[in-house]
């Protein structure tokens, strides 16, 4: 099946570059993306509101035992994530 999808300039010109990359088509690539989101569990919290959103907390299922450290940065960040970590390390383990 043929669909057309309208993509902003720059996103389709960092997605031909990536296929490039890869060694693989455009089309390959956002069918292996679609495939992605489709096989991947869905984020969303309580009232169907996706995770981030000012409603819920930042919560990746990736992050695992870091959570209560990432509950407690702004930017969400792996370095903002590292500070918060130490700090709590300082604290003798409290987050």
């Amino acid at each position: 099946m043929k669909a057309t999808i309208d993509f902003d300039d720059t996103l389709y010109r960092r997605l031909k570059i990536e296929a490039a990359r890869r060694g693989r088509t455009v089309r390959e690539l956002v069918a292996e993306g679609v495939q992605y989101v489709l096989d991947t569990p869905d984020m969303t919290g309580a009232k169907g509101a996706a995770l981030g959103t000012p409603d819920t907390p930042w919560n990746p299922a990736w992050i695992g035992s870091l959570a209560g450290f990432a509950v407690k940065v702004d930017d969400h960040s792996m370095p903002a994530v590292r500070r918060s970590i130490a700090t709590a390390r300082a604290r003798g383990g409290k987050r």
